[in-house]
């Protein structure tokens, strides 16, 4: 008579998910998650989804829009990058994840089905586009802290669409690897790469950061000996870079608060093979909400921290930079239409 889970020794229940673990499948996959579970693991990611395609259009819009003519830079490039990775996350991997949460509660054991992997895939796309666009921008305010009379030569509009690129097509070809090794194996690999390289990138980046603004606070009594204005000016830059700075330093403090954790959780789903079923699924929606959760964050960050956003996005919502916008399109089109010739007679009906 074959032994049911339930009846198994729990040491050979221990090796055997250690075993699945190892080999790259979910250790849990023959024990359905708790109702409760799954039910609240929906209404989270459908609560995300909402707050992430909300705050990153209206992040993508103002860049784009630029209402108040002062967010064309390529740190703000960057951030529209972000965004974007942000809002895949939003608009595609968590609904298919409220729909696999719904079947996994209506169902004792769902099974996956092939729109599984796409959601597995697009988590892993945005996401990794996320975490390298955190990584650049991270660099964008090393090189404008510590070289800021280079900065805009270092970094320009062509150099960061190109980088931008770059980021895309390896954050597209990156997680294909999932479908040679599987998730869990994946998942592991890619905890130990894009996230730990990263997170290491972030906080050295950021140490030598700091250090550049004590330089930098040293040195601002040497800026009263030119012109007033001259003084002024720099001043006001350096106060900017430094509140910018310390937006994407509380963006840094939020992605250690949700991958740090989440890193610990992927370790405990690989190899903690004494692990009961219940904790192991708790840990698996954990670790998916604390990832995703970091892709709603961060355009309430710019709207708490940065004024040129918080006016962008109180025109948008108003409407006015839209209606501005149409306008400027609608005038442009009408000149282009009537052409040369039209301005000239124009012109010369009115002398």
């Amino acid at each position: 008579m074959v032994k049911t889970e339930k009846s198994e020794p729990i040491d050979i229940r221990a090796l055997r998910q250690t075993a699945m673990s190892l080999i790259g499948l979910y250790p849990c996959t023959n024990v359905s998650a708790p109702t409760a579970l799954s039910i609240t693991s929906a209404t989270f990611c459908s609560i995300l989804s909402f707050t992430a395609i909300t705050g990153n259009i209206l992040v993508l819009l103002a860049v784009i829009i630029d209402p108040n003519r002062n967010l064309r830079s390529p740190f703000n490039f960057l951030v529209a990058n972000l965004a974007a990775a942000d809002l895949i996350v939003g608009c595609f991997a968590l609904p298919m994840s409220v729909e696999f949460y719904v079947r996994e509660a209506l169902s004792e054991r769902p099974k996956l089905l092939p729109r599984d992997d796409a959601r597995r895939v697009c988590s892993f796309i945005s996401t990794t586009a996320s975490l390298f666009s955190l990584a650049l921008l991270t660099v964008d305010r090393f090189i404008a802290i510590t070289y800021p009379m280079k900065y805009r030569a270092k970094l320009n509009s062509q150099r960061t669409a190109v980088i931008s690129l770059a980021l895309w097509v390896i954050s597209i070809a990156f997680p294909f690897l999932y479908f040679k090794v599987g998730y869990l194996k994946y998942q592991f690999f890619f905890a130990n790469t894009a996230v730990v390289a990263t997170f290491a990138v972030l906080c050295l980046t950021y140490i030598k950061v700091f250090k550049a603004f004590k330089n930098q606070v040293k040195h601002w009594d040497t800026l009263h000996t030119g012109p007033e204005h001259e003084n002024h000016v720099k001043m006001r830059t350096i106060k900017w870079e430094k509140k910018v700075t310390k937006t994407f330093l509380v963006m840094l403090t939020l992605f250690i608060s949700c991958f740090l954790p989440s890193l610990i959780l992927i370790y405990i789903i690989s190899f903690c093979g004494s692990c009961n079923c219940l904790f192991t699924h708790w840990a698996r929606d954990l670790n998916y909400i604390l990832i995703m959760a970091n892709s709603s964050m961060n355009p309430f960050v710019f709207a708490w921290r940065l004024k040129p956003y918080r006016k962008a996005f109180v025109k948008i919502l108003t409407c006015r930079a839209i209606l501005r916008k149409l306008r400027s399109v609608s005038t442009n089109i009408s000149m282009n239409s009537l052409g040369p010739s039209s301005w000239t007679s124009s012109g010369n009906v009115a002398t």
